[in-house]
């Protein structure tokens, strides 16, 4: 793993740093920011290849300590990633930070990367192997002095189904550019926007009601709601309500920026 990080961030060997104390009024935000975020957040030190920041909930440690990952540094992930996932892990940084290299003037166009992949947990009762948990990932970039300086990321549990699904989001909300492993090429595509009905029946999915529920809330037939529910999972891509409102959610489709 050692090796693999330093080839993964040999592009990006920084020849002076910030002040500590810069880093840590950054922390000292980010700790008081996690107490009221929904999901997993932690800062890495790209050139200094360390965790600067990680909130102390279990969904990322797997079971370890915020002074183990402090400790281990990038070599942490061994830990904590899904062995058969180790692999997509480390193609996804490299396609991510290549991208930052290959498109650097696309820079301030860039809202955050996207990808999902699974954790490995362990539990105090007998299992033949650790149990996976895929999550979601995303990456924000904070540059400094023209170079790579923090990786800002979150992590929430995910309902989808497949490891990987890399994406570079746009800040003007509309389009984004998915990443293909097998060609290693990036492909600009266009987020399809939600009606203002598809965004209602969401905004009440998320509130926990049924069709039924959902379809009195809007004045409508059941069946209405279940068909127009249809072409919305066609849409997203997904084959459940609760797949749905994540994508939904984490892309900003039902509250657009």
């Amino acid at each position: 793993m050692k090796i693999i990080e330093d080839q993964f961030f040999e592009n990006f060997q920084k020849k002076t740093f910030v002040h500590d104390e810069q880093t840590s009024t950054l922390v000292r935000y980010f700790d008081m920011f996690s107490s009221i975020a929904a999901e997993s957040l932690y800062v890495l030190d790209v050139p200094r290849k360390q965790f600067c920041y990680v909130n102390p909930d279990d969904l990322l440690l797997c079971g370890f300590s915020v002074e183990d990952a402090l400790r281990l540094g990038f070599e942490f992930y061994v830990k904590i990633v899904y062995p058969e996932d180790s692999s997509l892990l480390e193609d996804i940084r490299k396609a991510v930070f290549q991208y930052l290299t290959d498109f650097e003037e696309k820079r301030d166009e860039i809202d955050y990367f996207f990808c999902t992949f699974r954790l490995q947990r362990n539990y105090s009762f007998p299992t033949p192997h650790p149990l996976p948990q895929m999550v979601y990932h995303r990456m924000k970039h904070v540059w400094e002095d023209d170079e790579l300086r923090y990786l800002i990321c979150s992590v929430g549990s995910s309902t989808i189904k497949e490891a990987g699904n890399l994406r570079m989001h746009n800040k003007d909300g509309l389009t984004y550019e998915q990443y293909n492993f097998t060609t290693k090429r990036w492909k600009q595509k266009t987020k399809e926007p939600l009606t203002e009905r598809e965004k209602a029946i969401l905004m009440l999915a998320q509130q926990g009601k049924s069709s039924r529920e959902i379809a009195n809330d809007l004045c409508k037939g059941q069946n209405t709601i279940r068909n127009q529910i249809k072409p919305l999972f066609s849409k997203l891509k997904v084959h459940s309500m609760q797949e749905a409102i994540e994508v939904a959610r984490y892309h900003c489709m039902i509250y657009p920026k």
